[in-house]
């Protein structure tokens, strides 16, 4: 099993690490998250603040404050979303994407979030906690 984890944006110019383990693996449903992504809902690996690095690419990141508590950050080059922060749910942590994981580790999900907003054509995965804050 691995200690860390790494990641990139579309493009390679941001590149960051983690280390495990992380606090939560999480789908959100939420209608933010759906309309910020463009997806049926998105997939987060949640870590304390001190476990990530950013490698590279500071200067290509832009952030956007989608609320007051909610702001996520993706690269202004390929605008791929890198990780968000939302110091209402889990103050302390990042959400880092999870599309973003170059890594070849398990990562499974084991919490979904906001599943009373979930799209219509969505169908929750069975067997992992529901939680609807």
């Amino acid at each position: 099993m691995t200690d860390k984890i790494d990641g990139a944006c579309h493009c390679g110019a941001v590149q960051w690490q983690a280390q495990l383990p992380t606090t939560v693996v999480l789908n959100c449903h939420c209608n933010m998250c759906r309309q910020l992504s463009g997806a049926d809902y998105s997939s987060w690996v949640v870590l304390k603040d001190a476990q990530f690095t950013l490698l590279q690419g500071a200067d290509q990141l832009q952030s956007y404050q989608a609320s007051e508590h909610f702001s996520k950050t993706f690269c202004r080059h390929c605008a791929t979303t890198v990780n968000m922060v939302n110091r209402d749910k889990f103050p302390g942590h990042i959400y880092v994407a999870r599309g973003t994981v170059r890594s070849e580790c398990e990562l499974p999900v084991n919490l979904q979030v906001y599943t009373n907003d979930k799209a219509s054509w969505v169908s929750l995965a069975e067997g992992i906690p529901v939680l609807n804050p």
